[in-house]
C-alpha cells in the first residue's frame, strides 16, 4: 500500500493547499474589512490624481490612477489603484483633480486604497456566494475522495499496482516539473523580482505607515547581479530618526547605463523608515515598484494551478 498512500497525501496535501488559497480570497478581505470598521481604523484622505490611464475602454472604462495622498503616518506617498468608472459622465477623475479616499489596513499586504463613494459596508451578496463556492468545493472533494478510498478499500492490490506503474511513468514529468517551479522560485528571489511574506509586509509597513527622509550615501557597490542587462548596486547609507540619532541602512537598486556613470555624484537617496522601528528602512522609489512583483507571484500561482490540475486529473485517470 506504499504507493496508493503516498498518491492518497499528495492528492489530499494539493486539494488541502487550495482550499486554504480559495477561504484566504473569499473570506480574509470581508473579516479584515469588518475588523477594521469596528476598530474604526479606516480613515479618509485627500488624494491627488497626478495621472490617469485608461486601461479599458467601453460603458464603464477600467481606470488607473496615480495618486499623491498622506499615509497613516501623514507622511506623503505615491501609489496607484485600478477602479472602474460606473459615471464617466461626471469625469470625476482627470489630472491634478483631488478625491477622496479611504485607506483599510485590514487589507494589508495588498493595497489599502479605495475611492470613498458614501457608505462603507460589506456585501453580503458576495459573502453568501463566497460561502456557497467554499461549500461546493468541500463537497467536490469529499464526493471525489471519499469515492477513491471507496474503490481502493474494495481492491487494494488492483490499485497498489496501477499507482507504482504510474509513479514510474510520471516520476520524471513530477520531478522536472517541482525542479523548475522551485528554480524559477529562487531565481526570481534572487532577481529580486519575487518578494517573501515577510519582506511584502515589511515593504507595506514602510510605505504606508513610515516616514521618509534623505539618506547620505556612504558606499555602493556592484552586487555582480543583471536586470534587463542593468546593474544591481548595493547603497549603504545614514540618514536621522525622528530623535535625531544617525542609523545605518542598505538596499539595492537596479541602474541605467546614464545613473551608472552618475554614481560618483549621487550623495543622497530618499529613504522610508519605520517611525518605531528606524532601524528597518528601504530606498522609496523600491516600495513604489511592487506591482510587477505581485505579477510574478501570480504566474508562479498559475502555474502551479495547471500542475495542479493535470496531477489531480491523473490520479482521477487512475482511480476511474
Amino acid at each position: 500500500m506504499t504507493y496508493t498512500i503516498i498518491a492518497l497525501t499528495i492528492v489530499c496535501l494539493v486539494l488541502l493547499f487550495w482550499l486554504y488559497k480559495l477561504m484566504r480570497y473569499c473570506f480574509f478581505r470581508p473579516l479584515a474589512l469588518w475588523k477594521s470598521q469596528k476598530s474604526s481604523s479606516v480613515p479618509a484622505k485627500n488624494a491627488t490624481i497626478l495621472s490617469v490611464n485608461t486601461l479599458q475602454n467601453g460603458k464603464f472604462p477600467l481606470l488607473e490612477l496615480d495618486l499623491l495622498f498622506e499615509n497613516f503616518s501623514g507622511y506623503p506617498v505615491q501609489d496607484k489603484i485600478r477602479l472602474m468608472d460606473k459615471k464617466p459622465h461626471l469625469k470625476r477623475f482627470r489630472k491634478d483633480d483631488t478625491m477622496r479616499i479611504l485607506l483599510d489596513s485590514g487589507k494589508k499586504p495588498g493595497n489599502p486604497i479605495f475611492p470613498e463613494t458614501g457608505e462603507y459596508r460589506i456585501s453580503m451578496m458576495q459573502i453568501l456566494f463566497y460561502s456557497f463556492l467554499t461549500i461546493a468545493y468541500v463537497a467536490g472533494c469529499y464526493l471525489l475522495m471519499g469515492e477513491a478510498i471507496s474503490r481502493i478499500r474494495a481492491s487494494p492490490a488492483h490499485y497498489e499496482a496501477i499507482f507504482f506503474n504510474s509513479t514510474e511513468e510520471g516520476s520524471v514529468t513530477f520531478i522536472v516539473a517541482v525542479l523548475i517551479l522551485v528554480f524559477l522560485y529562487f531565481l526570481l528571489k534572487r532577481l529580486g523580482l519575487l518578494t517573501s511574506k515577510k519582506a511584502k509586509s515589511q515593504n507595506w509597513d514602510l510605505l504606508y505607515y513610515g516616514l521618509g527622509t534623505s539618506a547620505a550615501v556612504k558606499q555602493y557597490e556592484n552586487t555582480g547581479t543583471l536586470v534587463n542587462n542593468n546593474p544591481v548596486v548595493k547603497f549603504t547609507y545614514t540618514y536621522p530618526d525622528q530623535r535625531g540619532q544617525i542609523i545605518e541602512g542598505s538596499d539595492k537598486k537596479v541602474l541605467g547605463k546614464l545613473e551608472i556613470a552618475g554614481l560618483p555624484d549621487m550623495h543622497e537617496l530618499e529613504i522610508m523608515y519605520m517611525p518605531n522601528s528606524p532601524h528597518i528602512s528601504r530606498l522609496a522609489e523600491n516600495l513604489q515598484k511592487q506591482g510587477f512583483s505581485t505579477y510574478v507571484s501570480r504566474m508562479l500561482l498559475f502555474y502551479l494551478f495547471i500542475f495542479s490540475v493535470i496531477l489531480l486529473g491523473s490520479f482521477y485517470q487512475d482511480i476511474f
